[in-house]
Formats: structure tokens, C-alpha cells, sequence
């Protein structure tokens, strides 16, 4: 019977600790979370792609393209076109990237 005051109170005591002490939770949007890490992820594509085409050679940017698997940005031995497609996804994206309230760095 001594223990049961002490049961009690440890008991309440827990309860507070896992309800929060009555504050609420706030609700996190984890699928806005995960399109944004998504986007960022782009984005960083993007920028690899744009520094490794500017980077190439005639003889070697349709093989450095090709290897970093970008969607949506032509693949040719045209470096110009290239660069101004990456250009256009990267608009895109920070666009994408805006609209979904992501943090936005500045580049």
C-alpha cells in the first residue's frame, strides 16, 4: 500500500510526458516535405549536369549526358541546346520548388 502513491504519481507523470503536457502537436505535411527533398534533389542534378556539359568537350558531351541521366534536358552533341535546356528545367523546378513553399537558397 506505500507504493501506491508513488505508482500513482509516476503514472501521471508519464502520461504528461507522452501527451505533451496537453500542448499540441503541430501537423507536419510530410508529402509536401518529401516533393520538396525530391525537387532539391533535381535541382542538384541540374547543376551537376550544367557544370559537367560546361565542362566537356565536343568529343565527350553526348557520353557525360548520357551518364548523368538527366530527364528532360536533350542529349546531342549541341552544347549550346543542352545548356539551355538545363537552364529551362532549372527554372522549372525553382518554379516547382516556390509553389510547393520549400525553403528557397540562394545558388
Amino acid at each position: 500500500m506505500k507504493n501506491t502513491p508513488l505508482l500513482i504519481i509516476s503514472i501521471f507523470t508519464t502520461s504528461l510526458l507522452i501527451t505533451g503536457c496537453g500542448q499540441s502537436i503541430p501537423y507536419v505535411n510530410t508529402d509536401t516535405e518529401e516533393e520538396c527533398v525530391t525537387v532539391s534533389r533535381n535541382l542538384i542534378k541540374v547543376e551537376t549536369f550544367t557544370e559537367t556539359v560546361e565542362k566537356a568537350n565536343a568529343f565527350h558531351l553526348e557520353e557525360s549526358a548520357i551518364a548523368l541521366e538527366n530527364p528532360k534536358i536533350s542529349v546531342s552533341n549541341n552544347k549550346r541546346q543542352m545548356l539551355r535546356d538545363a537552364r529551362k528545367r532549372k527554372v522549372e523546378l525553382e518554379a516547382e520548388k516556390k509553389a510547393l513553399g520549400c525553403d528557397i537558397s540562394s545558388h
